[in-house]
C-alpha cells in the first residue's frame, strides 16, 4: 500500500509532462488554425528562417517572410524535416502565392500555410479542413 502511495504521484507527474509535451508539440503545428478564416497573400519572400526549436518550441519550423503590395507577413510553412526534404524549396527573393489561415501569433498577425505556389511548383501543406500532409508522412505516405 505504501508503495502504491509513494508511486503513484510520481507516474502521475511524469504522465501529465509527457501529455503537456506531447500537447504543445502538436499547438505548434495545429495552432489555431481555422478553416474558416482562409485567405490568399502574393508576394516576394524576403525573409527565410529555418529554425528547429530546441529552445522555443513555439518557433520551431521553417518560416518566411512576404512582402505583399500593402505589407508583410510572416507565414509558417512547416517542420523543418518536412520541408528540407521537397524537391523544391523557398528561397528569399521568390515570388509566392500562399493560401492558410490567418492567425495572432505573439500580438501580430501571421499566416499558417495550407499551400504554396511558385510558378508552376505547387507545395501542398495542409488539407481543406487544415490538416498537416506531414502526419504519417515519415511512415511512408508521401501526401504531395
Amino acid at each position: 500500500m505504501v508503495l502504491v502511495a509513494l508511486v503513484g504521484p510520481l507516474v502521475t507527474t511524469t504522465w501529465a509532462q509527457q501529455r503537456s509535451g506531447k500537447t504543445m508539440k502538436k499547438q505548434m503545428y495545429e495552432r489555431e488554425y481555422d478553416a474558416a478564416a482562409i485567405e490568399t497573400i502574393e508576394g516576394e519572400v524576403v525573409e527565410v528562417t529555418y529554425n528547429p526549436g530546441r529552445r522555443n518550441a513555439a518557433r520551431m519550423g521553417v518560416h518566411v517572410v512576404v512582402a505583399t503590395d500593402s505589407d508583410t507577413m510572416p507565414v509558417h510553412l512547416g517542420p523543418v524535416w518536412y520541408m528540407e526534404k521537397q524537391e523544391e524549396k523557398i528561397t528569399k527573393g521568390d515570388k509566392v502565392t500562399i493560401t492558410g489561415s490567418r492567425i495572432t501569433f505573439d500580438g501580430a498577425p501571421a499566416l499558417i500555410a495550407a499551400s504554396i505556389n511558385r510558378g508552376e511548383m505547387r507545395l501542398r501543406l495542409r488539407d481543406q479542413d487544415g490538416y498537416p500532409v506531414w502526419r504519417g508522412w515519415r511512415k511512408g505516405a508521401n501526401n504531395n
